[in-house]
């Protein structure tokens, strides 16, 4: 009965969660944490308490997320072998099970870099990721495409991808996690010729 009383949602908790949602959101607030209190080394044993992970879904969404769900989300993870739950002391830890996925690194680094647009001041400096997929493996060179400007990358060219943030550790991510990262390569610039467009994505003007 106990256990039953901690996992009822107050009729504070936000409930308005679109379908699949939440199962999202908690990939990406795992990851985040991770990456945050891992200091960026993919460990998939690092611990993250479950108020932690609440907490971060809170700041992400804005919306006070249904505990219960949460939990459920958690275990159907674990389910699926994505992630390990272990009680201790009267709290939940959740970690990894095996690394990151494309997917969870996808949707962790979004907020991560949103997060240094809004807080880092710009140094005038860009940084830069170069690739070259073979003409052969065109589908990962697409994911690549697609996979940089979910995360915020602005295309300054085909196979050129900008950001004006100092962000080589989270490159070193994608090179290692994503299919085709492999082929990228992290430069920074001192100036781009015709950058008055890619101030205007990032609000730099």
């Amino acid at each position: 009965m106990e256990e039953a009383k901690i996992l009822q949602p107050s009729k504070s908790e936000s409930d308005d969660f679109k379908h699949g949602e939440l199962r999202q959101i908690v990939l990406s607030s795992l990851g985040l944490s991770i990456l945050l209190g891992g200091t960026f080394l993919v460990t998939p044993n690092f611990p993250i308490v479950f108020a932690s992970v609440a907490g971060l879904i809170k700041e992400l969404t804005e919306k006070k997320p249904p505990r219960a769900k949460v939990r459920r989300v958690l275990k159907n993870l674990e389910k699926r072998e994505l992630i390990s739950l272990a009680e201790k002391n009267g709290e939940v830890y959740v970690s990894l099970k095996s690394g990151f996925t494309p997917i969870i690194l996808k949707y962790s680094l979004k907020p991560l870099l949103e997060f240094k647009k809004r807080k880092k001041k710009w140094n005038g400096k860009w940084f830069m990721v170069f690739f070259d997929v073979p003409l052969k493996q065109n589908n990962k060179r697409n994911h690549l495409r697609n996979f940089l400007k979910y995360i915020g990358f602005y295309p300054y060219q085909q196979s050129v991808y900008i950001y004006p943030y100092e962000c080589e550790k989270e490159i070193e991510l994608v090179k290692k996690i994503v299919e085709g990262g492999k082929y990228l390569s992290y430069v920074i610039a001192e100036k781009i010729e015709d950058d008055k467009l890619v101030k205007t994505y990032f609000g730099l003007n």
